[in-house]
């Protein structure tokens, strides 16, 4: 795939969106995306509203209560919601089953007027949903418990996460699955590390767990899955098989485009970009000839300044996640993002889309390149696919190069845990 439309193009395209976009300008209940309902009529449910409301507020937290989740759904239910289905999923937005909610702000700040009542309070981003019985009093206002509005990091009584599989990479790679541990989606040991064997999700390609390979080979085994990552590896360590030399084989393409068109996540992250460069060419340009397999990573290792990964001065272009990275205290400018290899040469911008057609990537992150200066590219994008979305980040989510294992979070993995739940939310299906 040559250059296509470029990057002062996509810039534009981003401007019109906004004005484009497939919500309905005069109906502000969807201030951004939220996947909350699934399944439900949005109307099954009676309501008389009376005069007098109550004045509910909280904040939603991650899993682990680790940072506030901007953007998630919260209301007030006469009944619990619809199950999640335990597997991938097209997840197209739909009206609210109650006139009770709201959309959590940028610090995870809510407030929801509600009649007096037994309620079940629903608090969800993406398939990470709690449920949890409450009362609305006659007079307020009440401050809800954050026990109740902390998402879940396991799966239990009115807690909902998503299925995921993780592809494990060498040590010189990146480690989403630290990331998630923080989260407490597992333990973690004394060099900052997940424990093997504590997580709430699949692994893949190290001893005592099935290779990549099966998994890609494996349709059905893909579709047991909400979100499969794919982190920056090599072919090397302990991995069981290969990275990428299952794509060179039609059917794990076929299988890897089924997936997304049936509504599956795929979370891919620097040196893994074949996982959708080579089922799905024509969205993003990676460097190097993307018909060769990692002919990116060889482009990359043939320059002094990326071969041992660069780091770029970089900002975020989201109004959203600006405003979330801003009220964590990280800020969304002059952020330094680590071990980017690879690069983006170009994407593709639709601007009048047809039925069944992507505009292209929406780009979250952007940077400073290292062999050009002045020079702008994007690091982190999503498109959607089907029924499904892309994630890719030039960048690890990680960014602790060659020493995996570090206390705190970084910027970039704050940018990604945003993301992490932001690839799970709904959206307009193409039809």
């Amino acid at each position: 795939m040559k250059a296509m439309n470029g990057w002062r193009a996509a810039v534009l395209a981003a401007t019109l969106s906004v004005a484009a976009g497939c919500e309905d300008p005069e109906d502000d209940r969807f201030p951004r995306d939220a996947g909350w309902d699934r399944g439900s009529d949005g109307g099954s449910e009676a309501w008389d509203v009376p005069g007098i409301l109550t004045t509910m507020r909280g904040v939603v937290w991650s899993p682990g209560h680790v940072v506030p989740i901007s953007g998630a759904l919260v209301y007030f239910a006469l009944s619990d919601p619809a199950p999640i289905p335990d597997h991938a999923y097209p997840e197209n937005c739909v009206d609210p089953p109650s006139p009770y909610f709201t959309f959590s702000e940028p610090d995870g700040s809510f407030t929801v007027n509600a009649a007096p009542g037994e309620y079940q309070l629903v608090v969800q981003k993406g398939q990470f949903r709690r449920v949890r019985p409450i009362t609305v009093p006659a007079t307020g206002p009440v401050d809800v418990p954050e026990a109740a509005t902390t998402l879940p990091a396991r799966r239990g009584d009115g807690d909902t996460i998503p299925n995921i599989a993780l592809s494990f990479a060498l040590d010189a790679g990146d480690h989403i699955e630290d990331v998630l541990a923080k989260l407490t989606m597992g333990d973690i040991d004394s060099d900052n590390r997940l424990v093997r064997g504590t997580e709430p999700f699949d692994i893949y390609n190290i001893p005592g767990c099935p290779s990549s390979e099966t998994l890609l080979r494996d349709l059905s085994r893909m579709m047991t899955y909400h979100i499969i990552f794919f982190p920056c590896t090599i072919d090397g360590g302990e991995q069981l098989s290969d990275p990428t030399a299952p794509l060179l084989d039609p059917a794990v393409r076929d299988n890897i485009r089924a997936y997304l068109e049936a509504g599956g996540r795929i979370y891919a992250t620097d040196m893994m970009y074949d996982v959708f460069e080579q089922p799905l060419p024509e969205y993003v340009d990676i460097c190097g000839d993307d018909a060769v397999l990692d002919d990116g990573d060889h482009e990359a290792w043939a320059y002094s300044e990326t071969a041992s990964g660069w780091t770029s001065r970089g900002r975020s272009v989201d109004a959203d996640l600006s405003a979330w990275l801003d009220a964590i205290g990280v800020g969304h400018e002059n952020l330094d993002f680590l071990e980017n290899f690879v690069w983006v040469e170009d994407f593709l911008v639709r601007l009048d889309p047809r039925p069944g057609e992507s505009a292209g990537p929406k780009v979250w992150v952007e940077g400073d390149f290292v062999l050009e200066r002045g020079r702008i590219v994007p690091l982190t994008m999503t498109w959607q696919h089907g029924g499904g979305k892309v994630l890719f980040s030039t960048y690890h989510t990680v960014g602790d190069g060659w020493s995996p294992g570090h206390a705190g979070i970084l910027p970039q993995e704050y940018v990604l845990i945003y993301l992490i739940m932001e690839i799970g939310v709904c959206t307009a299906p193409l039809i």
